[in-house]
């Protein structure tokens, strides 16, 4: 009997050490974005990173609705989630670049908990936008849909846009997903979707003293805002460091989390009611 209760007792520890790991997301995002947790709707979108500060609303602010998120290869089924969706043109967050709080990074990580809605509203699918102002400056990623469906970028580097591949990044409308891109500077960019890689090239270097301060979500600048992505919002990251595929895969557990104190609790009192 003891050495059967010595067993679980290890077993037990062991789950600690697994939720305190994938409990929670990766610490330390300079913007974070989360529709569920947002005092500052309807004008601006609050950012809860390390950088603080908000992401104004451009024309007209993206409707806050709530309803279910399902990404099957994920195991994920949560109803009641909060999240932004775009209905037209202009409604977008991100106000003009000297409003926003800027951000600085040599190695970045971009995270999105998106769906594609519809077809796009004019020309294109704009979907985000990370540069240094003015648009098309020295520096920057733009991301943008091709084609009704995969997502593509741009890079700004070096004052010039640089030729980038495609990210193989599949938007299918209606479905939620869970998108991460990765760059190390100077080294790759890799994308990956629902937690898997799906991409990777070369990449650019990044200038740190240069503030990424024309930031926004539904559009790739406040300037193109016209060609507002059509979908929906509910969390999106950024991080001042690139991430691992083991972090990815962790921000992705660790969001909808049970908590680690009653999900241990409830295990170890399990545990013990079996081997009275």
């Amino acid at each position: 009997m003891r050495s059967v209760i010595s067993i679980y007792t290890t077993i037990f520890f062991v789950l600690i050490t697994c939720a305190i790991a994938f409990a929670n997301v990766v610490e330390d995002p300079v913007l974070y974005l989360d529709a569920s947790d947002n005092p500052a709707h309807p004008k601006a979108w609050e950012n809860l990173g390390t950088e603080g500060g908000e992401l104004l609303a451009a024309d007209k602010a993206p409707e806050l609705e709530e309803g279910a998120i399902k990404i099957p290869a994920l195991g994920i089924d949560e109803q009641n989630v909060k999240y932004y969706t775009t209905k037209e043109s202009l409604q977008t967050f991100g106000g003009p670049p000297q409003k926003n709080t800027p951000i600085f990074f040599e190695d970045w990580t971009l995270e999105f908990l998106c769906r594609r809605n519809g077809d796009f509203f004019v020309e294109e699918h704009h979907f985000a936008g990370f540069q240094n102002s003015p648009r098309e400056g020295k520096q920057g990623i733009r991301l943008w849909i091709v084609g009704g469906q995969k997502l593509d970028m741009s890079i700004h580097a070096k004052g010039a846009k640089q030729g980038v591949q495609t990210l193989n990044l599949q938007l299918n409308e209606g479905e939620w997903t869970w998108i991460t891109v990765v760059g190390t500077s100077g080294k790759s960019i890799v994308a990956y979707q629902d937690g898997k890689e799906v991409s990777e090239q070369a990449g650019f270097e990044f200038d740190k003293t240069l503030p990424i301060n024309d930031i926004s979500i539904g559009a790739n600048s406040y300037d193109e805002r016209r060609r507002t992505f059509n979908g929906s919002f509910a969390i999106v990251r950024a991080y001042d460091k690139a991430l691992t595929e083991a972090e990815v895969n962790q921000n992705i557990a660790g969001t909808f989390a049970v908590d680690p104190a009653d999900k241990l609790s409830t295990t170890w009192a399990e545990v013990k009611r079996g081997y009275k």
